[in-house]
């Protein structure tokens, strides 16, 4: 992360409405870089860049794209896929942190910039810890639990939004706390169920919950 103003790449091929989230996070503090496109993304990312809002679908180079490039190069940066395409199992398997459905409104951009943004003291960066640490995705650790769930399923058993359930899918899945197996119905159609790989009992809501972790990595939970 920057040691100042944390700063924003915006990757959006529809010039207003890159403008416009541009002018958000400005007003928000955020120092701004903006790309119309996929080669323009690459020209501007380095390694000052914090945070990425890419768009899923651009002409010459799809978000997916940019987002292996940016992991293969290993830059420190959060990313997050803004788009308005409904979101599909195969967006848990790829390396983002955040997903955003279009149209995404003024404080629900900054929020999540301010979240991806935000450094974690020394020691505390663990997926398993970051997974654990989120009351939403405990939500849903606790309903695959109960049994293997696809999305859809997963959505109806926690009352939680389609979007949400992929974005904790991920990060639970970034936790090594679940994994994914294609099934198929007796119409021969696929789809992904996703199971608990965790012996850890938590409940849905609680009052002091807290996640410790061993000096040798081991994490616990603990009501």
């Amino acid at each position: 992360m920057s040691a100042e103003r944390p700063n924003v790449l915006i990757v959006e091929d529809e010039r207003q409405l890159a403008d416009l989230y541009e002018e958000w996070l400005e007003m928000a503090g955020y120092l701004v870089r903006t790309a119309y496109d996929g080669g323009a993304a690459l020209e501007r990312l380095d390694t000052e860049v914090d945070v990425a809002l890419l768009d899923r679908r651009l002409p010459e180079m799809r978000g997916k794209q940019i987002l292996e490039r940016i992991r293969g190069a290993d830059h420190d940066c959060s990313v997050a896929m803004v788009t308005a395409v409904e979101p599909e199992a195969d967006i848990v398997e790829m390396g983002f942190d955040e997903y955003l459905l279009k149209p995404v409104g003024r404080d629900e951009l900054t929020e999540l910039v301010d979240e991806l943004s935000t450094e974690l003291p020394p020691g505390l960066e663990d997926p398993v810890l970051d997974a654990l640490g989120d009351r939403k995705a405990r939500r849903c650790l606790y309903a695959l639990q109960e049994s293997p769930k696809s999305a859809g399923e997963l959505v109806e058993a926690t009352g939680l939004a389609r979007t949400t359930v992929y974005r904790r899918l991920n990060t639970l899945r970034q936790g090594d706390l679940i994994s994914s197996r294609t099934t198929i119905d007796p119409d021969g159609d696929h789809y992904e169920t996703f199971a608990a790989d965790t012996e850890l009992v938590l409940v849905e809501l609680e009052e002091g919950f807290r996640v410790e972790t061993d000096p040798d990595g081991t994490s616990a939970a603990h009501e």
